[in-house]
């Protein structure tokens, strides 16, 4: 019998079923990829490491069925991050990695290094870099990069991915120049001089564009190498699942793995709204594709981010009196983009950072389900509409919040890195920001995800951060407005069942129920049972998938 299709019985087990109903269970039996029977109590065939007749059972059915002793170790359903760029974030460990610079001056020392080898004319691409942490918190310059690559376009992505730092040879292959427009929903960064306007070499939100549509598209080889170790990656955290908004060509990528059987993920795709007429002609909803690749919603946005200062704010940013963020997507674009994606059985998946960012949202999702019709596919996509990030809501909000109750799909990890700009830009409000209780209370669910390559895709550190919301330091030591914690079981539903709601999948994945995915995590540790801060060196001792084991740790021992 082929190894994997061989019925499996996991004995001596501390199981967290994630189920709502039987919260811990000793011994799990699953087979053809699906969990058969997870319980407290008789398990079929005899098969209960509790009775007298186990050991017959073992001898009478060892032809047929693998017995694995755990040992006592903790199960858990297969992790999902409900928000990861995952092949952006996989391509991007190729690049220059500037998430360590302390200064401009430092990101360019690092980049020097990377760049050693690269021929002149040959674009040098980086990521990760932040001016929030640096001292001085100001913006870099495209000077520093012209002093040391005057013959290389230069295309460096912030940490949160909505600004570019660029040089003058990448403005000037992209035909930007001092009077070239801003585009709509975005900026071209400018700095009075001598009474002239002179470009600064950073572009805010849908402006990247203008430059990064000028670089090839990576090679197909690096395409392949960079996922088979971010699905390695990810299977060594303990991550089945993931949901992941990209491109139309990652997703031709992604269909490619999955007919040469190297997917051994799955993946929840979440097209550009700009994919919407083409997806509309197809006739797609959700739930197009089968159990390791489909598509689940549709991506839009509302406005920028906190760490480039272009979250849409109802009242301006401190210290900044005239910046209130920049709106990618108003109220009445939206509502046309979430009635449009609805009525095609597609729930919309909307960006939404700041305060009126997250209002504009709700608004447009109450209009959209007043004007949108009842079908029962336009009515289960509204029921599962979702504001990606929602990192800052105003009270004014909360009551259309708790009537709609939208999916929160929100990213904890931020929190470790935001606190301080957040509380430089945001001041008083942020006792609402990253509000993981309130907006649970108010009846939305919760999806956790990383943002990778933003954030680390570790799940553990996002539990840890929705437990504690503490900085990876450990630090405040109560905890940043500490009201909005949550359990560390709340947390890992919201890796687990919150996930799979999310994704329209709540009947298959996010539980170890009966007929559920056979997708789980064996851990080294019981995740509610020690410190909040073990929780960051919380390691998976295997990872399963369908019923097949993807990753060991004796395998890298």
């Amino acid at each position: 019998m082929d190894p994997v299709k061989r019925i499996k019985y996991f004995f001596n087990a501390n199981i967290l079923m994630m189920d709502g109903t039987a919260p811990r269970a000793p011994h799990m039996l699953i087979a053809d990829g699906r969990i058969w029977a997870c319980c407290c109590g008789s398990m079929p065939l005899g098969l209960d490491s509790r009775v007298s007749g186990f050991g017959h059972a073992r001898r009478q059915y060892a032809d047929d069925i693998d017995f694995i002793d755990l040992k006592g170790a903790t199960v858990i359903p297969g992790l999902s991050d409900a928000h990861i760029h995952f092949m952006w974030w996989a391509v991007s460990q190729t690049r220059a990695g500037l998430g360590n610079a302390a200064t401009e001056e430092n990101a360019i020392a690092l980049l020097e290094i990377f760049a050693a080898h690269h021929a002149q004319g040959e674009w040098i691409l980086g990521v990760g870099w932040s001016h929030n942490t640096w001292p001085d918190g100001r913006l870099p310059s495209l000077d520093s990069l012209d002093r040391m690559f005057p013959n290389n376009p230069v295309f460096l992505s912030s940490k949160c991915g909505h600004l570019a730092w660029v040089n003058s040879a990448a403005l000037s292959a992209a035909g930007i120049d001092d009077s070239t427009a801003d585009p709509p929903g975005g900026q071209i960064v400018r700095v009075r001089r001598k009474r002239r306007m002179w470009l600064t070499g950073i572009l805010k939100e849908n402006a990247i564009w203008l430059v990064e549509k000028h670089i090839s598209a990576p090679s197909p080889r690096t395409m392949l190498d960079a996922f088979e170790r971010g699905q390695h990656k990810a299977h060594m955290l303990g991550l089945a699942s993931m949901h992941t908004p990209e491109d139309i060509d990652t997703f031709a990528f992604l269909q490619r793995m999955r007919v040469e059987g190297r997917l051994r993920l799955r993946i929840n795709f979440i097209p550009p709204c700009d994919a919407l007429d083409a997806l509309a002609e197809l006739k797609v909803s959700a739930g197009f594709g089968d159990e390791w690749l489909r598509i689940c919603a549709v991506k839009m946005f509302a406005d920028g981010s906190l760490g480039g200062r272009t979250a849409l704010m109802y009242e301006a940013l401190e210290g900044e009196p005239s910046n209130t963020g920049i709106c990618v997507s108003n109220e009445e674009e939206l509502v046309s983009r979430i009635g449009q994606s609805n009525r095609l059985g597609l729930p919309a998946a909307i960006h939404a950072i700041g305060d009126r960012a997250v209002g504009n949202v709700l608004r447009a999702l109450d209009k959209a389900v007043t004007d949108g019709d009842s079908s029962p596919s336009t009515m289960t996509a509204m029921k599962q509409n979702r504001i990606e990030h929602l990192q800052l809501f105003s009270p004014d909000d909360l009551e259309l919040m708790r009537r709609l109750r939208p999916i929160a799909s929100m990213q904890p990890i931020h929190l470790c890195a935001d606190m301080g700009p957040a509380d430089q830009y945001w001041g008083k409000r942020n006792c609402h920001a990253y509000a993981f209780k309130t907006i649970a209370d108010a009846g939305c669910v919760l999806a956790f995800g990383s943002d990778g390559p933003v954030e680390s895709i570790n799940p553990f550190r996002g539990v840890y951060a929705a437990a504690t919301r503490m900085n990876l330091q450990g630090e405040p030591d109560m905890g940043w407005h500490p009201e909005e914690r949550i359990s560390v079981m709340e947390a890992l539903s919201a890796y687990t069942r919150g996930a799979a709601i999310a994704a329209g999948q709540a009947d298959c994945a996010g539980s170890l129920s009966p007929g559920r995915f056979a997708d789980f995590v064996v851990l080294d540790a019981d995740p509610t049972a020690i410190a909040c801060r073990d929780l960051l060196d919380l390691q998976p001792i295997s990872t399963w998938i369908n019923g097949e084991c993807v990753f060991s740790r004796q395998d890298v021992a």
